[in-house]
């Protein structure tokens, strides 16, 4: 009999603080409010609807994501969070909170209106479904602010400055081809003598690399002074290409060096400091003296 008595007062103790847990989780509200009550027509508004109660993150589920009725407004962009934090002044310590952030835009100027919002949030653990509603907000919208009127003086400026930069694009233009005219023309035999020069300064710790170098200085000089083709062409081809050249003394010089140089491609050991000066000194002569100012 004391048996039977002890656990129906267990029983009654459990039904108990079942009881004020539920209690305690159906502790759920809901509020709703606007970053501000008065905006311009061109600024945006935020609103959040926040429900809050006590328990756990989860506790509460919404069906549907609410859509606020609205006047004189539209809704830009929405999100939701849920977040919770502890509390020791409320029972299980924990106080939850779901937000819905709306970004507001006005459609209109006026008193704009978001309409009371309804819904329900159904409790996980019991299954009972708790209706909730906000109350409505009222925002003042001012006028749009028209558009400035671009005066006509603004636009004498602007043509004027248009104009301005014409002229002087046109002056200078000029100049740039007065001076191109007056110009001496660039000195064909510098061109080559400082591109040999140029050959020999940066081959100095390669001597190999000297004839590689010197080999397309010469190519260069039969293209352009010649009127040769060579471009792409092995070193045998060029070899046949000199022979349409009508001074002798110029193709003699030209078919010895280029085979020199072809020979010099394969040669396996370095050549020596005279010889690459020798090799200079030769195509350097000959470009001051068969080169015209």
């Amino acid at each position: 009999m004391m048996k039977i008595k002890n656990e129906f007062l267990i029983i009654l103790i459990v039904m108990f603080l079942l009881s004020a847990l539920i209690s305690a989780q159906d502790n759920i509200g809901i509020s709703a409010e606007v970053t501000s009550a008065e905006m311009a027509f061109e600024a945006k508004d935020t609103l959040v609807i926040t429900l809050a109660w006590t328990g756990e993150p989860y506790l509460y589920s919404i069906d549907d994501f609410p859509i606020p009725a609205l006047e004189k407004f539209q809704i830009l962009g929405s999100s939701s969070m849920v977040s919770s934090q502890k509390d020791s002044s409320v029972t299980g310590g924990v106080v939850a909170t779901r937000k819905f952030t709306y970004v507001l835009e006005p459609t209109d100027y006026g008193i704009g209106h978001i309409k009371p919002l309804s819904l329900s949030a159904t409790n996980k653990v019991t299954g009972e479904s708790f209706p909730l509603q906000t109350g409505q907000i009222s925002i003042s919208i001012a006028k749009p602010i028209p558009p400035k009127e671009k005066s006509s003086l603004k636009w004498i400026i602007v043509i004027i400055t248009i104009a301005g930069h014409a002229i002087g694009l046109i002056v200078w233009l000029f100049i740039r081809k007065r001076k191109r005219r007056n110009t001496p023309a660039e000195n064909p035999r510098r061109q080559y003598l400082d591109a040999l020069e140029a050959v020999k300064k940066e081959t100095v710790a390669d001597r190999k690399r000297f004839f590689s170098r010197l080999y397309r200085v010469l190519i260069q000089y039969l293209e352009n002074e010649q009127g040769l083709e060579l471009s792409g062409k092995t070193g045998q081809e060029v070899i046949v290409v000199l022979q349409s050249i009508q001074d002798d003394h110029i193709k003699a010089s030209f078919m010895a060096w280029l085979e020199r140089l072809q020979q010099e491609k394969y040669r396996p050991d370095m050549p020596g400091v005279g010889e690459v000066e020798d090799m200079y000194k030769t195509v350097y002569t000959f470009f001051e003296k068969n080169i015209s100012k």
